[in-house]
């Protein structure tokens, strides 16, 4: 029993929203800037923090796209609470060894990946 991949129209759309999740951590960073460089440095952490585990979970779910339900589900439900551990974990991470840290950029990073997140969803499904 091989491993589906994504319908093909879901593809494009994953990417999309993809993009605007990194070009918003990217923007909140350059913005940032204007605040100094650990202010840029730290929402670039706060967003990579969401970002990367929100990529891999991306990238596990479409794979199991278009099969059997069941097994979708358990690799969505699974890979679901690795994206959680994987956030909370590089959260303290950074909390632990990046010094200085401006707490608030940081904040600033994840919550704007994460909105843009919703966003990009909302856009790259709309009318589907």
């Amino acid at each position: 029993m091989g491993m589906k991949t994504a319908p093909p129209q879901v593809a494009p759309n994953l990417a999309l929203s993809l993009r605007i999740q990194s070009l918003t951590g990217l923007s909140l960073a350059a913005l940032a800037l204007l605040a100094g460089s650990v202010a840029a440095y730290s929402s670039l952490a706060g967003s990579l923090s969401v970002y990367l585990p929100g990529l891999l979970f991306t990238l596990v779910a479409a794979r199991r796209m278009g099969g059997d339900t069941a097994a979708f589900l358990r690799t969505v439900a699974l890979a679901e609470f690795v994206k959680l551990a994987l956030t909370g974990v590089l959260c303290a991470v950074v909390f632990i060894y990046v010094k200085p840290l401006a707490a608030g950029f940081f904040f600033i990073g994840m919550i704007g990946v994460l909105i843009a997140s919703w966003v990009g969803l909302a856009l790259a499904f709309r009318g589907t």
